[in-house]
């Protein structure tokens, strides 16, 4: 790794992407998938990050891998797409709304939602619609287990028991984009400035570290957890609160998933990804850099080269001496 101008350690791998990635998800430390805009896949194998052959231009907005062999993402107009360990292919859906959120249980149970309440179930060989107790977008859903879980939306939460949904209170009526389970008994869900915990009976407030939105939240355990927000901010929970972490970017972030308390990745907007290493988090080589810096090495050669060239040239004349190498160092400015 090398480092910037800003101090941050900065990747030797690059986002192989400019489109907006809204989810990732790994499965471990050597293999994750992340998508996003016009149908962009892209898979990290322990090296680096790469773009694979899409099914759809339609954008995906969430992916969820139960497996190497076996993985869900879906996205706009209903779209869902299946990893089999070969390639993806489309799916049959019975929605043509958003959906937002996919979460696999197993190969053989899994649930998405989306716009206008919608929920949709997979049974490992298909999916099918389910029925809804609202009709408020829904954003994030994340399951405990087969009998147990919970998705949340636009001022809603709502629970699964293991044989319908319906509608929880929590203390807050602000939008929510986030939920994740650590087990039925705790979990927690993010918004527009609001945290929310459950402790196995209710939700509770929990003070929020910041008014931005919180786009997405993902705990590796009881003390250890982490939050994102659309401005690049960073948060980390140690069990007893939320503090800032150092960000390497200020691009929206939409989405985090840890391997570990050491690694983990979060994407966002125009195609960034970043990696926390276990002390800090560093954002990808970009190209963009990579082009500038060989372009000025390619002046500065050229510069080097004149100047020298023209000294050359000037020792033989003599007298023309001072006024070609101030030349020589005005062409360097």
């Amino acid at each position: 790794m090398a480092g910037n101008a800003k101090g941050f350690a900065v990747a030797n791998w690059a986002s192989p992407t400019a489109s907006n990635l809204y989810s990732v998800r790994m499965i471990t430390a050597s293999d994750g998938w992340a998508v996003g805009s016009g149908g962009t896949i892209i898979r990290w194998n322990g090296t680096d990050w790469s773009v694979w052959p899409s099914p759809t231009t339609r954008r995906l907005l969430s992916v969820s891998l139960v497996s190497a062999i076996d993985g869900w993402a879906v996205g706009d107009g209903g779209t869902v797409i299946r990893w089999n360990g070969t390639d993806w292919s489309k799916w049959t859906s019975p929605t043509a709304f958003q959906l937002s959120s996919v979460f696999m249980v197993s190969g053989n149970d899994g649930w998405a939602v989306g716009s206008g309440g919608t929920i949709i179930r997979c049974n490992g060989t298909g999916w099918k619609s389910v029925k809804s107790p609202t009709t408020d977008s829904l954003w994030s859903v994340h399951m405990a287990g087969p009998d147990d879980g919970w998705a949340v939306g636009w001022g809603i939460t709502i629970r699964w028991n293991g044989t319908d949904w319906s509608t929880w209170t929590t203390p807050t009526h602000i939008d929510l984009a986030s939920v994740f389970m650590l087990n039925a008994d705790d979990g927690w869900a993010v918004g527009l400035g609001a945290m929310v915990r459950w402790n196995g009976t209710t939700w509770n407030d929990v003070t929020s570290p910041t008014a931005e939105w919180l786009t997405s939240v993902f705990m590796v355990s009881a003390n250890d957890g982490w939050a994102v927000t659309n401005v690049g901010m960073i948060f980390r929970w140690n069990g007893i609160s939320w503090s800032n972490c150092t960000s390497p970017t200020t691009e929206r972030l939409l989405s985090l998933s840890m391997v570990s308390d050491s690694s983990g990745w979060a994407v966002g907007y125009n195609g960034t990804v970043i990696h926390w290493t276990g002390t800090e988090w560093i954002p990808e080589f970009s190209t963009g850099i990579l082009m500038l810096l060989l372009t000025s090495f390619t002046l500065v050669s050229i510069i080097l080269v004149r100047t020298v060239s023209r000294r050359g040239r000037a020792g033989a004349r003599g007298c023309f001496s001072t006024r070609l190498t101030d030349e020589g160092e005005k062409e360097g400015n």
